[in-house]
């Protein structure tokens, strides 16, 4: 079992306030790590809150590159007591975008009803395999692009994605080592190595990831009081 997803941090270790969490609150949190702990996923970082102006629970996973310590993404889920709202987050004040083909949802019920919908919502997000792509040129890399490998849906990336590339990691997803330069999930097999640019997003930067306690993976929240 493991205990260590959505763990509440206590701010007023920072000096900070403290999250006041309601009645409500605290079950829908408690009801979500303990669906988590039964996950069978990589580990990614995930996080617990309040979106700037209070307006609700707000818990988060996001998927990474630790390799190249770069954040992939963020997806969200704003509990307000009867009814949450959540999708992938599209700017630093966790608003999130509402489109349902990019994974948008908003459900209504209990705690721990919404607890168990969000923990399923979530987990499929975890599941799914992250590749990242690698063009070369005389032994430098030059453009890199990060997607879903299930269906090439984009992350972040740069470069001309109709040019042959070069190299292909599964970042999440991966059964075994992988010892080829393309992976197992590369849809033009290993010596083609052609990624169209259908669903990944050229002009999307990479988002750098921070060393600090409350700052690591650049998404952690913090509550600036004045």
């Amino acid at each position: 079992m493991d205990s260590t997803w959505f763990v509440v941090e206590d701010p007023e270790a920072d000096g900070e306030e403290p999250w006041n969490f309601d009645a409500d609150e605290l079950t829908f949190i408690s009801a979500l790590q303990g669906r988590a702990a039964s996950w069978r996923v990589q580990r990614a970082p995930s996080d617990v809150g309040r979106p700037e102006d209070d307006s609700s629970l707000l818990v988060h996973v996001s998927l990474v590159d630790s390799d190249r310590s770069i954040s992939l993404g963020e997806w969200a889920v704003h509990f307000h007591g009867t009814h949450v709202l959540a999708g992938k987050v599209r700017d630093q004040l966790f608003n999130i975008d509402r489109r349902p083909e990019r994974g948008f949802f908003r459900a209504t019920g209990t705690a721990q009803e919404l607890a168990e919908r969000c923990a399923q919502w979530f987990e499929a997000i975890l599941s799914r395999p992250v590749s990242r792509t690698e063009w070369h040129n005389q032994g430098r890399e030059y453009a890199t692009a990060w997607h879903f490998a299930d269906n090439l849906e984009g992350l972040v990336g740069s470069g001309n994605f109709h040019d042959r590339h070069t190299r292909c990691v599964l970042l999440r997803g991966a059964t075994r080592p992988q010892d080829t330069p393309h992976s197992p999930l590369c849809p033009h097999g290993p010596d083609l190595g052609v990624v169209p640019s259908r669903g990944i997003a050229a002009s999307q930067a990479p988002a750098p990831l921070f060393a600090t306690k409350r700052d690591r993976w650049r998404f952690r929240l913090r509550r600036h009081r004045n």
